[in-house]
């Protein structure tokens, strides 16, 4: 179980649920097929996937869950077609269409053609670091990270969450470790970056295979762009994109990681899962106070802000 992407969250209620406890908390919201005459279904499922029930499961000390997201896929193109038919055959009949009547068709035709829709599954995974309160989620949209947690407080009512974010500019950060052509200890740039003038949003430069603080990229920095997106190495154990939002995606684990997974004698599937998801969890646990620290973000000052409000938000 690698997770592909990072968006992280703190829990700002001590998260203390056992497997068990949670599972009976997600259980009246469990996933299901779309009904003929429905678009989409959400709900949750078990992270071992299919064979199995249970819709918790701890490894380490974090509780993974999995949301399960069911989409009937209709092209508008053939909705379109379809309603311009029945329209041409009621004008020819000497009938007025109006704007009313033609979105009362397009409804009509759309719950006409539903039940032959094919369906598309999409499965988010996610899970609760008990040890660091942090919720990580396997999600590469803030939008699909979103519609994760609105089900899960209807799960978990009382949960209080808020995403990691970073105060400094993640970008000018990223600009000035190249220019420098220096980063933290631990870190070092790969062959990829995205460069944009912060002035014009869609002046984009995207540098793929090149060194990150080659001449050449040193040109455009100067010249007044920025880095928001490049691709980071750390510890020669994690490879990520970093964007200046804060999401970090397309993490790739290498083959220091990949050994030591195999490394662990697994009889059955679960003992793979097991193995994967501790090791996955494990270097998260390591990695994102490293790079937190790498940005400024974990500094005495910041921390002691950062109580104070937790505790303002739970004595509210």
């Amino acid at each position: 179980m690698w997770f592909k992407n990072i968006l992280a969250y703190k829990v700002l209620t001590p998260f203390e649920y056992t497997a068990e406890e949670l599972h009976d908390l997600l259980a009246d919201l469990p996933s299901r097929p779309c009904g003929q005459l429905e678009h989409l279904t959400v709900g949750w499922a078990p992270p071992l996937g299919v064979g199995h029930d249970r819709l918790t499961h701890e490894a380490a000390g974090c509780v993974m869950i999995a949301l399960r997201k069911e989409e009937k896929l209709l092209p508008q193109s053939v909705v379109r077609e379809q309603v311009l038919q029945r329209i041409a055959i009621l004008e020819q009949e000497g009938q007025k269409v109006s704007q009313r009547d033609k979105r009362a068709l397009q409804e009509e035709v759309t719950l006409h053609l539903l039940p032959r829709a094919f369906s598309k599954n999409d499965v988010t995974y996610a899970y609760f670091d008990k040890r660091h309160q942090w919720l990580i989620l396997d999600a590469g949209r803030r939008t699909k990270a979103e519609e994760f947690v609105v089900l899960l407080k209807k799960s978990l009512p009382q949960l209080q969450l808020e995403p990691i974010q970073v105060e400094n500019s993640i970008s000018r950060i990223l600009t000035q470790w190249a220019i420098e052509g220096r980063l933290p200890e631990a870190f070092e740039f790969k062959d990829y970056c995205e460069l944009r003038d912060p002035r014009q949003a869609k002046n984009v430069i995207k540098c793929l295979n090149q060194d990150v603080c080659s001449e050449e990229v040193t040109q455009h920095l100067l010249a007044g762009k920025e880095v928001f997106k490049a691709k980071i190495g750390w510890r020669d154990r994690l490879n990520f994109i970093l964007e200046d939002d804060f999401s970090i995606k397309r993490v790739q684990f290498t083959d220091l990681i990949q050994e030591e997974a195999e490394e662990v004698s697994t009889e059955t599937t679960v003992d793979q899962f097991d193995a994967e998801f501790v090791l996955c969890s494990g270097e998260f646990a390591a990695f994102l106070p490293a790079v937190l620290e790498a940005l400024g973000e974990n500094t005495p000052q910041k921390e002691v802000k950062a109580k104070a409000k937790k505790e303002e938000l739970l004595m509210a």
